[in-house]
């Protein structure tokens, strides 16, 4: 009745493979040396942005000195633009006060010019009388000429 039973063994567990087999003392200089490997790659990647630091802080002085350079550039350039403006101005102004004493005078030209021509009409008419009284002169002394030379004749 009472049989026994036995239970079977448990199964036993499967070997581990053959690099997880590494007795614990091999395992440590492993790891170590990846942690060099990582710290010498960290050292490598620190210097390396210091060196880009250093690159840019030189960039930014060199676009700082450019951009004073220009700054100092642009305002000689206004400055001499400005004086070049007041120059223009007063010789715009100058222009001007001459186009307007131009104007001034040609306005008091045109004035005068019937003044001119009425003395002008009149000179030329003065001139007419002076030529026709000579005239009348010259043909009274013709005629007296004549006369005295009939005389003389007869």
């Amino acid at each position: 009745m009472a049989a026994e039973t036995t239970a079977p063994p448990p199964p036993s567990p499967p070997p581990p493979p053959a690099t997880a087999t590494a007795p614990s003392h091999q395992r440590v200089p492993q790891r170590l040396s990846g942690f060099q490997q990582l710290d010498a790659r960290v050292k490598e990647l620190t210097s390396s942005q210091a060196e880009l630091l250093e690159r840019i802080q030189k960039l930014k002085q060199e676009v700082q000195n450019w951009r004073s350079n220009v700054e100092a550039q642009v305002k000689t350039c206004q400055n001499e633009l400005q004086g070049l403006k007041k120059g223009l101005d007063s010789e715009v102004e100058q222009l001007k006060l001459e186009m307007k004493a131009i104007r001034s005078a040609i306005q008091e030209e045109k004035g005068n010019l019937p003044a001119q021509i009425t003395t002008s009409e009149t000179s030329n008419n003065d001139a007419e009388q002076a030529v026709q009284t000579q005239d009348q002169v010259l043909k009274i002394d013709a005629g007296a000429s004549m006369q005295e030379q009939t005389a003389a004749q007869a």
